[in-house]
């Protein structure tokens, strides 16, 4: 015969004190990025094959095609436009995700008036690092209008890599 023995002692249960959270918003439908002229949904933004370390400012998007390219010069073209849908003015954020197999080392941009076509330089920060960022860029796009989106990076130190990321653009009244 066997003999057990159960000891009870008290337990004092405490509840958890963490708590789990989700909050989402609905997509904006205010701004659009559109091709040059048209105003046509774009969904990619293409940079061109480089070497390594090389800067590179003559993306092309899905609309115009690669056959017309993104111009910084003299007489420059934005890569797209951002079109306000809005009926108020809506102050422009620009956020990207991390470029895929460290192929951007840095990436910059410029949001001007469509009417400027003397854009030489491509210089405010986006991505320092290629990584994730979120710049406010202070820029107010009035209800109905556009402004002209130019892009450029500076590809990573490793060769035969491709690699992507996602921009989006917001807009804060």
């Amino acid at each position: 015969m066997a003999l057990a023995v159960v000891m009870v002692m008290p337990m004092a249960v405490m509840a958890s004190n963490e708590g789990t959270q989700e909050a989402s918003t609905l997509q904006s439908k205010s701004l659009n990025i559109v091709g040059k002229v048209a105003d046509t949904a774009v969904g990619t933004i293409t940079f061109p094959a480089g070497l390594p370390g090389a800067t590179i400012n003559n993306p092309s998007n899905n609309i115009d095609d690669t056959g017309d390219p993104q111009v910084v010069a003299a007489s420059s073209e934005p890569v797209v436009r951002i079109k306000n849908g809005s009926t108020g003015a809506l102050t422009v954020t620009l956020e990207i995700t991390a470029w895929t197999n460290s192929i951007v080392a840095s990436e910059d941009y410029e949001l001007v008036d469509t009417t400027v076509t003397n854009v030489t330089t491509v210089d405010d920060v986006l991505s320092a690092d290629g990584g994730a960022a979120s710049v406010d860029t202070l820029v107010s796009i009035p209800a109905t209008e556009y402004k002209a989106l130019y892009l450029e990076v500076v590809l990573g130190d490793v060769g035969a890599v491709s690699g992507n990321s996602t921009l989006s653009i917001l807009g804060e009244s």
